[in-house]
């Protein structure tokens, strides 16, 4: 071999090397299951309500060639959610799509009319909404957007604590290079069957990518580990949603009674994407929430379905997905 020709090969090598890298190894600790959930709750209940502004983007994929055809945007929007008593629950909770000052779209949970919903004037003017009972029962029609999947990417709203009864989240690492992650399980029982079934899916980062003094500035030495991509299950265990989030940022606590110490954090960059039993890409929604604050400029009242469908939407555009789950009333039976 020639001189040249050994140059060649150790300079294809270093190039091989630097382009393809090297497999980063598993990090060397990990925390148990009840401290990852401890430390994910003592930021998200520190957050009893939320008001910010939303950039929403919508964006729908052709089936046959899978190429991306934005439907419209939002740069306006809004984000209202109140906790309930049971932080395990479904909250109150709305996202508005504006188009200048009319609203287009609303995607809501409303405990006083104890539904979860979706409505939108484009491209065509039509609700859906079910009960919050029989949210995920078998059989139900998924909404275009489903409001409970969204308040679980939000990183606000807590997990089981108690892993003895339902709901709980089970723990795996998942030890891929370049996706060192703990995945939580979220576990419950479904309406109607009673069945166990796997919801959702939370992967948390497993080695911190921030520096720790920037994060113990920041958010004290209990950092909470950040969310990174949430996935959702139907009951045959076909991912039917994904939400990968990030940028994080503080939120703004300082009209709040009797503050934390330290402000609560949450992802600011938010794109859930949907999925057919192919895994083939359907629609996604990109957020990009700012001015977050936990200040009580709202009332619940905005977060209500019946009272708020728009006259734009006729009776028989409005459908309740869960129709057939309800109860007979006796004159029906007749």
């Amino acid at each position: 071999m020639t001189r040249s020709h050994r140059t060649a090969l150790v300079l294809g090598s270093l190039f091989v090397v630097a382009v393809g890298g090297c497999a980063q190894p598993p990090p060397k600790t990990q925390v148990t299951l009840n401290t990852l959930v401890a430390e994910y709750n003592t930021n998200a209940k520190s957050v009893p309500m939320l008001a910010a502004y939303a950039d929403i983007e919508f964006t729908a994929y052709h089936e046959a060639t899978g190429a991306s055809l934005p439907l419209w945007s939002s740069p306006n929007g809004l984000l209202r959610i109140k906790k309930g008593p049971n932080p395990l629950e479904t909250h109150d909770m709305v996202l508005i799509g504006r188009e200048v000052s009319k609203q287009v779209l609303r995607v809501g949970v409303s405990r006083k009319d104890d539904v979860y919903y979706m409505w939108t004037l484009i491209p065509e003017a039509k609700a859906m909404w079910g009960m919050i009972m029989f949210a995920g029962a078998p059989g139900i029609k998924n909404l275009p957007i489903d409001p409970t999947g969204l308040q679980a990417v939000l990183g606000i709203c807590q997990l089981p604590s108690d892993q003895s009864k339902t709901p709980a989240v089970t723990l795996q690492m998942d030890t891929t290079p370049g996706r060192y992650a703990y995945v939580l399980g979220y576990l419950s029982r479904q309406p109607v069957s009673n069945n166990f079934v796997l919801r959702r899916e939370f992967r948390f980062a497993w080695d911190e990518k921030r520096p720790d003094w920037l994060a113990e500035f920041l958010w004290g030495k209990q950092k909470p580990r950040r969310l990174e991509e949430i996935n959702f299950f139907d009951a045959r265990g076909r991912m039917i949603m994904s939400a990968e989030v990030g940028d994080y940022k503080p939120i703004d606590i300082e009209m709040m009674e009797n503050p934390p110490k330290t402000a609560p954090i949450m992802p600011t960059d938010i794109k859930i994407t949907w999925f057919n039993d192919l895994k083939q890409k359907t629609a996604s929604v990109r957020l990009r929430l700012s001015q977050m604050t936990t200040e009580e400029i709202w009332d619940t009242e905005i977060c209500e379905f019946f009272k708020n469908v728009p006259n734009d939407i006729p009776d028989h555009r409005i459908i309740q997905v869960d129709k057939n789950l309800m109860p007979k009333k006796k004159d029906e039976d007749k």
